[in-house]
């Protein structure tokens, strides 16, 4: 059955001929199947696989998160039988039963819910998806919560700001300029730099008082801009409407407050962490801007790609260890932490989290809010999650000895263990933990993989366009990605070239292949942005991860315990095969998905 799916998936044009080899040889090494191998290699999505074996199988396909399902139809087959067989029933009527199922291939789960129904019924077998059946037993165990609790939750949930309901138009970068700021009353002010921040992607929004005016600045794609300014006199009122959104004491001006606030246009929901601190001139207030909608947030699509990823997969697959990721602020680590977590999230793993704060809400996922105020530090939330039977554990961050040592604990008595570390490499992360106080031996036994990551902006591609490497940026390539093993840079930009014009249009990018100079040299080409209205002239919308992940092997391992510094470290791992993150940065400049400008303006970071 499987191989008739990998060969189907190769008729369709979704595996490549040397896809399909590789998973005859993976099958020859391992006792998983060949659909097993094709997920845990990423080869095929899962939504693909399923339509797939639909058509090769003549099973009919149904999206559950699609399909409208009475009460009474979910309410015929226990809860735990459904988990138990991945199997919903979605539609029952004249005798006949529609049951979706992940495996339709299974009797003995088809049997077992025959005897749920009269024996003159008939099944109407469906194939779906594992997202689809989670979707269901998410809305089933939300269904069990009693009318009192959930009226209960609904006042306890903070109030939501409707930007909408005041009646503003859309804000953008030339109507923010446009408002009559004298006039104005200071709510829609507000409002518009909200409206702005959300509908140009803004992650963070700075309202700095100066001596001569209020500046407004705002952090997109990683670059802080400042796009207005307002008079000296709304100071005060600018403020205190802020500090009045998020509930803080607007008399109190002498310390700085932390509060949040909800705000909302069309459906579009947002989560704002709000901080305030004094400063001469008036409080500075920064806003963090969290998305609400996690839907978009998939390990598949941070940017982490081939070896790389496939390790990173295999260790956070792992029953226990520790997997760190590291970068300064703003790298996307959190982000990072989130989509793995959301990856491994099942009803039958217990996932618990530590985070100070908590940025992204996952359904399904235990979240503890570090409160140093009143004691939960790191060290002691971190103490309490292990009397809680977690399968996963994730600290937001490793900050100190205890906290280290804790992690080592919990990693040792079979939990798998998620963190973040302050370093500017992978390779670094191991002589900071030794610093902590951590013994070398206990590190190099639980250490599964440290990821380094940064955020460089992506290239418009609304208004990308091709330009000739100067000799001197084609030496700097060649010397940057020298240490890949049988690299070269025009062979890869042929391939690159190749691969682009198969693509569809919608997805085909304008890559240009290399060609011949005057004089016979090879001319190679990088990608800009030129700048255009959607990008508000900039060249650059929205950001891509370059990574390095450092597999600790056995000689790593040994390393440790010599107290190697981290140059070796980082030069035995290029040495067994790690791309670096700027190599990963360069290659996705050639690809033309950023620019080597912002891969070294992000990698100093």
């Amino acid at each position: 059955m499987n191989k008739s799916l990998v060969e189907f998936l190769q008729s369709k044009g979704l595996l490549t001929q040397e896809q399909v080899n590789d998973i005859h040889v993976e099958r020859t090494k391992t006792s998983s199947s060949e659909e097993q191998i094709l997920r845990e290699k990423n080869l095929i999505d899962e939504d693909t696989i399923v339509k797939a074996k639909s058509e090769l199988f003549n099973i009919p396909y149904v999206d559950l998160k699609a399909v409208e399902i009475p009460e009474s139809v979910l309410t015929e087959i226990n809860i735990d039988i459904m988990k138990q067989f991945s199997a919903v029933p979605f539609r029952h009527s004249d005798g006949v039963v529609d049951i979706a199922m992940l495996d339709p291939f299974d009797v003995q789960a088809i049997q077992a819910l025959e005897i749920k129904y009269a024996a003159n019924e008939k099944f109407n077998i469906h194939i779906t998806t594992q997202e689809g059946i989670n979707f269901i037993l998410d809305r089933r165990v939300g269904e069990n919560l009693g009318t009192e609790v959930s009226a209960a939750l609904e006042d306890y949930e903070a109030p939501v700001t409707d930007l909408d309901a005041v009646g503003d138009a859309y804000v953008g970068d030339e109507e923010l300029s446009k408002i009559d700021l004298r006039n104005a009353p200071v709510a829609r002010i507000v409002n518009a730099i909200f409206r702005f921040a959300m509908t140009s992607n803004a992650s963070d929004i700075h309202i700095e008082p100066t001596e001569t005016k209020l500046r407004i600045r705002f952090r997109i794609y990683g670059v802080l801009m400042e796009k207005l300014s307002l008079p000296k006199s709304m100071i005060s009122a600018v403020i205190s409407r802020v500090k009045i959104l998020a509930r803080l004491k607007i008399d109190e001006k002498r310390i700085p407050l932390d509060g949040r606030m909800q705000i909302k246009i069309a459906d579009r929901k947002v989560d704002v962490r709000v901080s305030t601190i004094p400063g001469i001139y008036g409080e500075k207030i920064v806003m963090r801007l969290l998305e609400t909608d996690i839907s978009g947030i998939r390990l598949e699509d941070s940017g982490m790609r081939g070896t790389a990823f496939q390790t990173f997969l295999d260790s956070v697959k792992s029953t226990n260890g520790i997997v760190l990721v590291t970068g300064p602020t703003g790298s996307g680590k959190t982000r990072t932490l989130a989509a793995t977590i959301m990856k491994l999230n099942t009803p039958k793993v217990n996932i618990v989290t530590l985070e100070d704060p908590v940025e992204i809400r996952i359904p399904g996922v235990n979240q503890v809010q570090v409160r140093a105020d009143v004691g939960l530090t790191f060290a002691k939330g971190l103490r309490a999650i292990l009397r809680q039977d977690p399968n996963v554990v994730m600290v937001g961050e490793i900050r100190d000895q205890e906290t280290a040592q804790l992690a080592i604990q919990a990693s040792l008595t079979g939990h798998l263990v998620l963190s973040t570390l302050h370093t500017n490499s992978a390779a670094a992360a191991v002589p900071r933990l030794l610093d902590m106080g951590v013994e070398p031996y206990l590190l190099s036994s639980t250490l599964r993989c440290v990821v380094a990551q940064r955020l460089p902006r992506r290239v418009c591609k609304h208004c990308i366009e091709a330009f000739p490497m100067s000799p001197e940026l084609i030496k700097d390539v060649k010397e940057t990605l020298g240490s890949i093993k049988s690299f070269d840079v025009v062979d890869y930009s042929k391939r690159l070239s190749i691969a682009n014009s198969s693509r569809s249009e919608e997805d085909k990018m304008p890559l240009k292949a290399p060609e011949k100079g005057a004089t016979g040299e090879d001319v190679v080409y990088l990608y800009r942005g030129k700048g255009c209205q959607r990008c508000g002239d900039s060249g650059y919308k929205g950001r891509v991860g370059i990574f390095e992940v450092l597999n600790i092997t056995e000689k790593v391992g040994r390393m440790m315990m010599e107290n190697v510094v981290s140059d070796e470290v980082q030069k035995t791992a290029v040495e067994a095969g790690m791309v670096t993150m700027i190599q990963d940065g360069y290659l996705k400049a050639l690809e033309g998905i950023t620019t080597i400008e912002e891969v070294l303006r992000v990698s100093k970071e």
